[in-house]
């Protein structure tokens, strides 16, 4: 499944630059900042919200508020093949 993940940023410098430890099975193919860096979306293909959730959370729940949704892919245009 893909997940989406919105993120509103305090500290663009540290997010940005941040590295997240993803487990076996998820992969982050799609991250588009704003270009203040204050703003982004990233598209992950995991097993589960829950999982996105609790890997960026918690690497960057003190420096960032996230939400998290599953994609429709039904209706989605222009995910990874």
């Amino acid at each position: 499944m893909y997940v989406i993940s919105i993120h509103a940023v305090s500290d663009p410098e540290a997010f940005w630059s941040g590295k997240l430890e993803l487990p076996d099975g998820t992969e982050l193919p799609i991250v588009v900042p704003s270009a203040d860096g204050k703003r982004g979306v990233c598209v992950f293909k995991s097993d589960s919200v829950n999982t996105v959730r609790n890997v960026v959370d918690g690497a960057t729940g003190k420096i960032s508020r996230n939400e998290f949704y599953a994609i429709n892919e039904g209706n989605a245009l222009g995910l990874p093949a």
